[in-house]
């Protein structure tokens, strides 16, 4: 399964809403949200099969598939995720909108650097105020 069809079918950040309410308590409005450093729409081509994923996912492509001068289609990764956690309540989320493809000088890409890159981290905690 590619990328695309694994963030946008499988829903991932719900379904780490939907996990934190259910093993924690959790409420979603309570949560603060942040989306990292990630390829941005200025570099993600993608094909027609991703398209209709984001129209099937989505049920319209409205501003996260800009249109380039040369017709082609960019994904807003950033976007999407950031509208499937405001589908779920969240209502703090913080977008990077740091570009890895742009900064490999800072970041790893997989796509900039044609599979030839390392890995990246995360922390997470959850304290009294998130539950």
């Amino acid at each position: 399964a590619t990328l695309e069809r694994f963030l946008l079918g499988r829903r991932i950040a719900v379904a780490l809403v939907r996990a934190m309410q259910a093993a924690f308590g959790s409420r979603p409005g309570a949560l603060l949200a942040g989306i990292g450093p990630a390829i941005g729409p200025c570099c993600y081509r993608v094909g027609p099969e991703v398209v209709q994923q984001v129209v099937t996912a989505f049920g319209a492509t409205d501003g996260l598939l800009p249109e380039q001068p040369d017709g082609s289609r960019h994904f807003d990764l950033w976007e999407a995720n950031r509208r499937q956690l405001a589908q779920v309540g969240v209502e703090r989320i913080e977008v990077a909108s740091l570009c890895t493809a742009c900064r490999t000088d800072e970041f790893y890409s997989h796509r900039a650097e044609r599979g030839r890159t390392g890995h990246h981290g995360a922390l997470a905690y959850l304290s009294e105020r998130a539950g």
